[in-house]
């Protein structure tokens, strides 16, 4: 039978050795914050960042994955520049969603003047002479277009997101050089299954692009500035989030 001296040895060895055991894995959790710590300053600059590819590994579906990748491959084969540049004309104006101001104004809401203003010039608007365009880029190509267009500020902005481009009704708009092939005006606007409808997220993504193919290229598409007045796309932007 064990002294109770021998009791309290053993007891103080055990106490011991559970204190080592606590300060190793203390030890090694604070070197792991560090080490995330030092390459999160490292790699400041960088668009994925470790903490953020431990948050893709942790919330991306197998969708957000096929999404990430085509966009990763979007941007490894975008040159670095591009050689097309747009003709200055004078900006359309954006299309307006004017069931939510109206419903705004009958809440008496406080609508700005210049707002006010907005709805009444988009309510002139002409659209009688819009031809619906028979070749349009798919989603995928919408998305593509503006990837190749923004690079790495739109493909972080839909990698956060889990977001991937829809495109609505696609309008005819007139060609601007001689080496344009198709010229089509459309909203667009970004998605995730959690959400639904993003809108556009935030600069510098827009609602609104002309989609154009060129002579030289007639099966891509590329985005530019929109050149015309459409209306607003309300089966695009159904149930907004």
């Amino acid at each position: 039978m064990k002294s109770p001296l021998q009791n309290s040895e053993k007891s103080i060895k055990k106490k011991s050795t559970v204190g080592k055991i606590f300060k190793v894995i203390g030890f090694l959790f604070l070197v792991a914050i560090l080490g995330l710590g030092i390459a999160e300053y490292v790699y400041r600059n960088e668009k994925e960042t470790p903490l953020y590819k431990i948050q893709q590994y942790v919330t991306y579906s197998k969708e957000d994955w096929a999404n990430y990748e085509n966009n990763k491959r979007m941007l490894a084969s975008t040159p670095a520049e591009s050689s097309i540049t747009d003709v200055a004309t004078a900006a359309p104006e954006s299309p307006i969603d004017t069931l939510m101001w109206e419903n705004a104004i009958k809440n008496k809401d406080y609508i700005p003047d210049e707002v006010l203003a907005e709805i009444k010039r988009y309510k002139t608007r002409d659209f009688s002479k819009l031809i619906l365009a028979e070749n349009k880029p798919t989603s995928e190509e919408a998305q593509n277009a503006i990837i190749n267009h923004y690079k790495n500020e739109v493909t972080k902005l839909l990698d956060e997101y889990k977001a991937h481009i829809q495109i609505g009704t696609a309008y005819n708009a007139p060609l601007r050089s001689q080496d344009e092939l198709v010229r089509v005006t459309a909203m667009v606007s970004a998605f995730n299954k959690e959400r639904g409808n993003l809108g556009n997220i935030q600069m510098p993504l827009d609602v609104i692009y002309d989609f154009v193919q060129y002579k030289s290229k007639p099966n891509v598409w590329y985005v530019s500035d929109f050149s015309q007045n459409i209306p607003y796309d309300y089966k695009l932007n159904k149930d907004p989030w």
